[in-house]
This record gives structure tokens, C-alpha cells and sequence, in this order.
């Protein structure tokens, strides 16, 4: 073999090293990136922990407040764990609609039933939905 074939091989083997090399940060962020179903899966178990944890005492204003206040923290800390922007784009309005709602009970006589609100958070419920594929009222 001929010292120009043996430094051809070398320069090969060097183009070869640093493609993978370059490539290598590429490949990382596409393994890290959190796909739908992972984000859906943390609003799942933020929503059946929510059904279970939440214990309504009663009908009153300061009841409501506190259920909606676990609620939404439950959904806070799930929304914290979620990385892919579609599934984070659909969940947070919904978590903004609940702390309006909650909102809502702070002033006397406040009525909990705003249309344009309970509108708001039937649609980003709906678009959450179609996005994740489960039911809000079950948790599923």
C-alpha cells in the first residue's frame, strides 16, 4: 500500500470522526425532546391524583377556593414536568381558566358561572382533549 493510499484512509477515517462528532449534539436533542404521549402521561396523573387527593368539604366560597387551589396546584407541577410545546401550549390556558374560576369565589358575590370563562375552559378542555385523547371527567 502506497504512503498516499495509507493518508487517504487516515484523511477518511478523520471526516468520518468528526461527522459523528458534529452530529452528536444533534442526536441528543432529538432522544431529549418529550414526545406528545410523555406530556399527556404527566397531565393523566395530575388529573387522577387530583380526583383522588381533593377532598371538597363543602359549597361555600372559601371550600371552592381551596378545592380549586389543590387542583391547580397539582396541574402547576405536573405543567413544570412538560417540555413539548404543543401539549404545553394546549394545558396552560386551561390551568390559567381554573385560577380565574378560583379568582372568581374571592369577591363576595362572585358568581363562579361566567359564561365567557366556563366557554374558555370548555374549549381549552376540548382542545386538551383532542391533543391527548382522554376524557377531563374521568381522567382518562
Amino acid at each position: 500500500m502506497s504512503i498516499n493510499a495509507l493518508k487517504g484512509a487516515s484523511m477518511k477515517r478523520r471526516l468520518i470522526a468528526a461527522a459523528l462528532i458534529l452530529a452528536f449534539p444533534f442526536s441528543m436533542a432529538a432522544c431529549g425532546a418529550q414526545s406528545k404521549e410523555a406530556a399527556c402521561k404527566h397531565i393523566q396523573k395530575a388529573a387522577v391524583s387530583a380526583n383522588k387527593s381533593v377532598k371538597i368539604k363543602g359549597t361555600s366560597p372559601d371550600d371552592i377556593r381551596d378545592s380549586l387551589d389543590q387542583i391547580i396546584k397539582t396541574y402547576k407541577k405536573a405543567n413544570k414536568k412538560i417540555t413539548n410545546k404543543k401539549v404545553k401550549a394546549a394545558f396552560t390556558p386551561l390551568i390559567e381558566d381554573l385560577e380565574k374560576l378560583r379568582d372568581a369565589t374571592k369577591s363576595p358575590g362572585a358568581s363562579t358561572g361566567d359564561p365567557d370563562l366556563m366557554t374558555d375552559m370548555s374549549n381549552h378542555g376540548k382542545a386538551l382533549n383532542d391533543l391527548c385523547g382522554f376524557d377531563w371527567g374521568t381522567g382518562q
